[in-house]
């Protein structure tokens, strides 16, 4: 199994305006994205919803560990 964790670069977060992202693929699949929105409207239906998904990738990630799956991790900031 293959996870890439992708999230801003210094500069990006600036160009951004101070606002980060967190996206998360699987074998080129992404699984997970979650990003800063304004304050008052981040919440778990909004700009979290992804975090819902952490028990099944939690299950995938198990599973490739029982088929013998090599498990790589790797950080881009873009």
């Amino acid at each position: 199994m293959k996870v890439e964790v992708f999230s801003r670069s210094e500069q990006s977060f600036y160009n951004y305006d101070y606002r980060d992202r967190l996206e998360i693929s699987i074998n080129g699949d992404v699984v997970f994205h979650v990003s800063d929105g304004e304050p008052k409207d981040a919440n778990l239906s909004r700009d979290f919803n992804s975090c819902f998904d952490i028990p099944e990738l939690m299950k995938l990630a198990y599973e490739a560990g029982k088929r013998g799956e090599d498990f790589t991790v790797t950080y881009e900031e873009l």
